[in-house]
């Protein structure tokens, strides 16, 4: 089988040259036995003795498990490797067997050809769309994986398809822990590898992640050579319409624990989506944020089309519902903290400055800044973001997000230069001068900028990873940091979102916890979904309350921290 495309092959006959690269197999790293007949995977063994133009000797005492199919006389080939080629001989067979002490040493005949594949590692097989291989990336000091598709494999790489925010936590020239290769038949391989690239598709719905195999040992590179010639074989089945039909592939046969996964997945996709179809239509936003996430790390400026499009998107949702997409802005959690908050602080910006009465075109202008505000960070080592103690050093170094950011702005030309010097310059100023990147104080901070420290303040307390602050801690400190924080700010924020702001999680009289999703005209929640009672935790509810029902629930006592309590919106 040879099908368009496929590697270059060259046959070796000539006795001289046929014994010099046979030669090869008795090196250190020894060769593979691939059976032609089941699954054809690769076994190690090694080559003790050639005797030219009679036999090869073969120490097959690491793998007794395939005595039993070479004694049945199963045709089999030898894979190996010299200098940048991947060599196969022809069909061999078992003639005589001796076994020397713990040895068992099996004697075929000697290969009248071997078969010589060059310049493999530029040699790539594409997987249809329909040649389902999983991919799990694990990120040093991360815990959790990336879960992806494999697009195609060569024996120096692959080509990952990611989501968005798997894509968007990815760095070019990132080292990663390993690279698992799931197969439908459930078999796995893991590969240590490093990202070279990572971009997105046209329609910034899709990620893609070039990985590179490093340090791989002579094994590892003839079971992934294995597993190039096996997507090859598989692609090429349907395309084939003279000579004798291929057999499928052994990799790409689902087994059963295959099949289980897959109606498990099927199960998972199918269930509703936090937040309703209010969030269903926000997703677009976060996607938006994932992949400009990703063109900002392959060193791309602000797509200015596309930030434009996010940003109608989020100011036609408020029209819709304003306590809808309060609501559904919380329920991203699965979302990196980054992408999180942007989008939490852009909802809250924007309902703010609603009630301000602020022009349509300023308006949206301030809502594209905050989505933006702090995606420079992304552009930063992550050891910045992660500790959370920095020497002045790391200090200096997380400030310069801001610069970054604005560095990628030129072609944003419709955004008002004074809105993305007070949204995104001065977010992280403070009144007393303690604030960065330029220390500025008092007068020289105009109202918006005000504003959006109070919002951005308000939202980074409560995340996840921090001190864990209840609402009414956020609120005390920022009402008892005068010096810092514009107080007449304070007092608006609270008025307009409440002590128990939309999508806060809410703690009962009678030990009931449960989301905000609606308030009344008093700021009042006036509907909630109970999801656990604080005196019998291991019994998880699932009610929604709107109403004089949420009075049967007693008097609502505080704004608890999610965290604590390891839940999310429903």
């Amino acid at each position: 089988m040879s099908p368009p495309d496929s590697a270059p092959t060259q046959d070796i006959t000539h006795p001289g040259e046929l014994y010099g690269f046979l030669e090869a197999f008795t090196l250190p790293g020894g060769v593979s036995l691939c059976f032609e007949s089941g699954d054809g995977a690769p076994w190690p063994v090694v080559v003790m003795n050639i005797v030219q133009e009679d036999s090869l000797c073969l120490d097959i005492s690491a793998v007794r498990e395939i005595v039993p199919r070479l004694r049945r006389g199963e045709t089999f080939q030898l894979m190996g490797q010299v200098e940048g080629a991947m060599l196969t001989t022809q069909s061999l067979v078992v003639r005589e067997w001796h076994e020397q002490g713990e040895r068992l040493l099996a004697i075929c005949d000697y290969p009248q050809s071997v078969s010589v594949v060059h310049r493999r590692q530029n040699f790539r097989a594409s997987l249809r769309a329909d040649m389902e291989v999983g991919v799990t990336l694990r990120v040093a000091g991360e815990d959790t994986p990336y879960k992806g598709r494999l697009c195609n494999l060569s024996l120096g790489g692959c080509l990952v398809e990611l989501p968005l925010a798997a894509a968007a936590a990815l760095k070019p020239e990132q080292t990663i822990d390993s690279i698992r290769l799931t197969f439908p038949n459930q078999r796995h391989f893991e590969l240590p590898a490093s990202v070279r690239h990572v971009s997105t598709d046209e329609a910034w719905t899709q990620a893609q992640a070039g990985c590179e195999f490093i340090d791989l040992s002579s094994a590892m590179e003839r079971l992934v050579w294995y597993c190039v010639k096996e997507v090859e074989r598989e692609s090429a089945r349907t395309v084939m319409h003279t000579g004798r039909p291929l057999e499928p592939s052994t990799l790409f046969q689902s087994s059963d624990a295959a099949q289980h996964d897959t109606s498990h997945s099927r199960q998972a996709k199918s269930q509703p989506q936090p937040g309703g179809a209010m969030a269903s239509r926000l997703q677009k936003v976060t996607d938006y944020l994932n992949a400009q996430l990703v063109q900002l790390k392959s060193g791309k400026p602000v797509a200015s089309t596309q930030l434009s499009r996010s940003t109608d998107t989020l100011l036609a949702l408020w029209q819709q519902d304003r306590q809808a997409l309060l609501y559904a802005s919380a329920c991203f959690t699965q979302e990196s903290h980054l992408v999180q908050h942007s989008l939490m602080v852009a909802v809250r910006m924007l309902d703010l400055a609603q009630s301000r009465l602020m022009a349509p075109e300023r308006l949206k202008a301030v809502v594209a800044c905050t989505l933006l505000h702090d995606l420079g960070k992304g552009m930063l080592p992550d050891v910045l973001l992660r500790d959370e103690v920095l020497s002045p050093e790391k200090q200096d170094q997380l400030h310069t997000h801001v610069g970054v950011i604005r560095e990628r702005l030129d072609d944003c030309r419709w955004l008002e230069g004074d809105v993305v010097e007070q949204v995104i310059g001065m977010a992280n100023e403070r009144l007393d001068g303690s604030g960065y990147p330029a220390g500025k104080r008092g007068d020289a901070l105009p109202e918006l900028a005000r504003m959006m420290a109070v919002v951005d303040v308000a939202d980074v307390m409560t995340r996840p990873g921090r001190a864990a602050w209840t609402q009414r801690e956020v609120y005390r400190h920022l009402l008892t940091q005068a010096e810092g924080f514009d107080n007449a700010w304070v007092q608006r924020y609270i008025r307009r979102f409440g002590m128990a702001p939309i999508g806060s999680l809410a703690l009962y009289a009678n030990g009931a916890l449960a989301w905000v999703q609606r308030h009344d005209t008093h700021g009042t929640p006036s509907q909630v979904h109970v999801v656990l009672n604080t005196r019998n935790p291991k019994r998880r509810l699932d009610q929604p309350l709107s109403g004089h029902d949420i009075e049967q629930l007693g008097a609502l006592k505080e704004i608890v921290n999610a965290a604590h309590y390891r839940l999310t919106p429903v």
